[in-house]
């Protein structure tokens, strides 16, 4: 591996070109005084074929050439813009109206996901359209129209959610908000329903190991979001999303952004959701969804001067979950007449500085991130309680310049984890202090916007475990305008927070056995991809295959097959893999009605002591079929989306006489969401359905009339819960003149 690095260094380095990045933001001035994104402007180099389009939200980048210092803008039905670039990096270019056109609705342009083929990491972005496509109420619900990403629920009680990327559980996955680490160790659980809908401005997953720069987990890749910025007054100063359900659902979204002065701004977020219905569809005494109560609140902070930008920002937690028997009456003792319940406390405060600070020199800065959180949880299983406790801090100082020429940018810098956790479980204390100093480096070259390759190491120095030494490298091929490849190569580490990680599996009468002293996990992951675009009836057809393979070196194992009254928790002896074969097609049939067809194949297995096993609940295919259509003049939209779930391997509960009904492997099943959307001026009036098939789970709860015997289970669960949702909303937002 290090003998590659060193040869893609000495490639790259031979190949120096004369280039520069500049970006920018292209928009135009509404009949109302408003700002207005352009979507799609063309943007090229006078006298070249080099140029590119602005993304969803109007902005774009483009790598400076030695050929031509002109840049021309063009929008249709505006007038062209010429721009002499000169030594500027960033554009606010302003286009006006060449001549009277009839209304159109310019959200319809935008393509609400988009494969970056310019950069060498394999990501897509999802601009806050795709969200709006279905009831995005937080991060854990916004991947219902994307197969990228699948989204399931843990167990039958407490409504906890994982998600998994590239086969793999979300714990391997890095999930940041503006590329701060924001779900991980006590929150890895529930911290996906601390990232409301409402806030999301756009998201970018990145398969296989990202930048070095960001730390050395994340094994199968990232998943980032970009908040709602306090200066766009332009395109939100206030937003209030009203939610319900038939399901007895409600929530609550207020955002409201403030431009102080030319330099400071500021941002206030609330979201609450609210659940009092007992639902019980099926009738086994135990309820389909729990009681919740959760208040979000965040006030973020931004400033912009010459040579100094800042960012600050606060957010706090309040969850209380309650679920188990409709009997169960959480004002009472905890007693077996009382009932089985579940009861989760949640309290949890987040903040965060940057700080990043601008030369005259071109591509150099410094930038200055800390951010750290406070994570109480008090909770009960049944009899048993389950309390814990997280102080996490994080440093990170990173440098930027370039070499040569500006095709030749470095990074470098250091960092600093401080992590310590006290989790209680059946009176055992477990506690575990890290304190986690690491360098790293990282350089990137690009050649003629056809070739780009990254290449990083980071080396962190644990008190706990010793070194970790994480390599990485993306490499991106643009063959012509239709064919792009990508390869990519890295290692990644964690450390698992078992018990905070399965809480699911504390919904059972299993007791966690620790068979030895855990170890980190560690594992290598290598992707390959292509993106090819088709020309079918004048319209583009954009086809992506993905091929990732993950290798383990160490995998905390969680067995649940061995004895259906006992976990079995150990390192890794033997193999652990996940090979993916995704593909995805995105074509516009007509116009403003488009389609999304989504494949994937998975063979995730572990080495067990029964012998090499699929790891359960991993569905071996999965389908997706996707449809939006857009009605321009009347601002009517509709979307559609149906999911394929193939058979999964379920635990081995043979052993177990109250889950005789349960069989090797689950059936495959479909769900279908669908919603209509109708645009006014300032409101959107919305109404869907969710599992529109009204497909549910039998018997979800192994066990369910004695759940105080050693044969009860709820943490065995393939399938939703709960039955046909149908909802409703309305979405206001006011825009600053």
């Amino acid at each position: 591996m290090r003998n590659i690095f060193i040869l893609v260094f000495i490639m790259a380095f031979l190949n120096a070109v004369n280039s520069q990045n500049i970006q920018g933001h292209v928009m135009t001035s509404t009949e109302d005084g408003d700002m207005e994104s352009l979507p799609g402007a063309n943007i090229s180099w006078l006298g070249t074929a080099e140029g590119t389009v602005s993304d969803p939200d109007g902005y774009f980048s483009l790598k400076k050439i030695p050929k031509s210092d002109i840049l021309i803008v063009s929008y249709i039905g505006f007038t062209t813009d010429t721009i002499e670039v000169g030594y500027q990096t960033d554009l606010h270019v302003m286009l006006t109206q060449s001549n009277t056109l009839d209304e159109v609705f310019i959200k319809g342009k935008q393509s609400a996901s988009k494969i970056n083929t310019s950069d060498a990491v394999n990501s897509i972005d999802f601009s806050k359209e795709e969200f709006l496509k279905a009831a995005c109420c937080n991060l854990s619900e916004s991947f219902e129209t994307s197969m990228v990403v699948d989204a399931e629920y843990k167990d039958a009680i407490t409504g906890a959610r994982t998600i998994r990327l590239l086969g793999l559980d979300g714990v391997y996955s890095q999930i940041m908000t503006e590329n701060i680490q924001v779900v991980r160790g006590l929150s890895s659980s529930y911290g996906l329903t601390y990232i409301p809908g409402s806030w999301i401005e756009s998201i970018q997953i990145s398969k296989g190991p990202g930048s070095v720069i960001n730390g050395y987990e994340g094994i199968t890749g990232s998943i980032n979001t970009e908040l709602k910025k306090p200066y766009e007054t332009k395109e939100e100063k206030f937003f209030l999303n009203l939610y319900g359900s038939n399901s007895g659902r409600y929530e609550a979204n207020i955002n409201y952004a403030q431009n102080l002065n030319e330099k400071f701004s500021t941002m206030l977020l609330f979201s609450t959701a609210q659940a009092h219905t007992k639902l019980d569809h099926n009738e086994d005494s135990f309820l389909d969804v729990p009681l919740t109560e959760n208040y979000l609140l965040m006030n973020r902070w931004n400033y912009f001067g010459k040579k100094h930008e800042a960012q600050a920002g606060i957010k706090l937690v309040y969850s209380d979950i309650t679920g188990g028997q409709n009997t169960f009456d959480s004002n009472m003792p905890r007693t077996i007449d009382n009932g089985y319940g579940v009861g989760i406390d949640i309290r949890r405060m987040e903040a965060y500085l940057k700080n990043g600070f601008l030369f005259t020199r071109p591509n150099t800065s410094i930038g200055i991130i800390l951010n750290g959180s406070l994570h109480e949880q008090n909770s009960f299983f049944g009899l048993n309680d389950y309390n814990a406790n997280e102080e996490y801090f994080n440093a990170n100082l990173i440098g930027q310049t370039y070499i040569f020429n500006t095709n030749h940018l470095i990074k470098g810098g250091g960092s600093y984890i401080l992590n310590n956790v006290d989790e209680t479980y059946q009176s055992v204390n477990y506690t575990r202090n890290e304190s986690v100093p690491g360098v790293f480096a990282e350089y990137s070259y690009t050649y003629d916007e056809k070739l780009s390759v990254l290449g990083g190491i980071r080396t962190d120095f644990h008190n706990l475990y010793g070194t970790f030494i994480s390599p990485r490298m993306h490499a991106k091929y643009t063959l012509n305008s239709n064919t792009t490849f990508r390869l990519s190569a890295g290692k990644a580490y964690r450390v698992a927070n078992v018990l905070a990680e399965n809480t699911s599996i504390l919904t059972s009468a299993r007791q966690f056995i620790l068979e030895e002293n855990l170890l980190p996990e560690q594992a290598w992951n290598y992707g390959a991809t292509v993106v090819q675009n088709f020309y079918i009836q004048n319209r583009t057809l954009t086809l992506t295959v993905d091929a990732y393979h993950t290798d383990f070196v160490n995998q905390i194992i969680v067995d649940v097959d061995r004895d259906p009254n006992n976990i079995y928790v150990s390192n890794l002896y033997g193999n652990s893999y996940s090979n993916i074969l995704q593909a995805e097609a995105n074509y516009e049939v007509f116009k403003n009605f488009n389609l999304r067809l989504a494949y994937r194949y998975s063979d995730v297995q572990t080495t067990y002591q029964e012998g090499m096993l699929e790891v359960p609940y991993v569905y071996k295919n999965r389908g997706l079929i996707n449809v939006n259509y857009l009605l321009e003049k009347s601002r009517w939209e509709f979307d559609a989306t149906m999911q394929y779930y193939g058979a999964s391997r379920l635990p081995d509960m043979s052993a177990n006489p109250e889950a005789s009904f349960l069989e090797p492997y689950s059936p495959d099943y479909v769900l279908v969401l669908a919603q209509v959307t109708k645009k006014f001026k300032l409101i959107d009036v919305y109404i869907g359905t969710e599992n529109l098939t009204n497909y549910t789970q039998e018997n979800p709860v192994i066990g369910y009339n004695d759940p105080f015997s050693n044969n009860f289970d709820a943490s065995v669960v393939y399938a939703p819960t709960m039955a046909r949702k149908i909802y409703g909303g309305i979405r206001l937002t006011i825009k600053e003149k």
